[in-house]
């Protein structure tokens, strides 16, 4: 599946560490402020990501009950041929 290498996500953590530290710079200021522009920053963007997770998580849950159902379906209803087939192979051994 493309996209689902780990290593793709080094260089993207290296340049936001990158760009978010050169930002914190050019803000200026002491310690405190580049804190208070940093909770800023990350109490705009965090429910998103929050809302953004938790929506993939319901879908995740949704395509599982979907394959859980399949699954259940498909044992039911493969038990009345395996039970026919049961049946006609102890049939043939009675038989023989």
């Amino acid at each position: 599946m493309p996209g689902s290498d780990p290593k793709i996500l080094k260089p993207k953590i290296v340049a936001l560490q990158r760009d978010t530290a050169a930002l914190l710079k050019l803000l200026g200021g002491d310690a405190e402020d580049r804190l208070r522009f940093w909770e800023i920053v990350k109490g705009i963007t965090t429910p998103i990501q929050l809302e953004m997770a938790s929506h993939q998580l319901d879908v995740m849950q949704n395509m599982i009950k979907q394959v859980a159902v399949s699954t259940k379906a498909l044992e039911k209803a493969s038990r009345p041929a395996a039970t026919k087939a049961t049946k006609a192979a102890k049939a043939a051994k009675g038989g023989a």
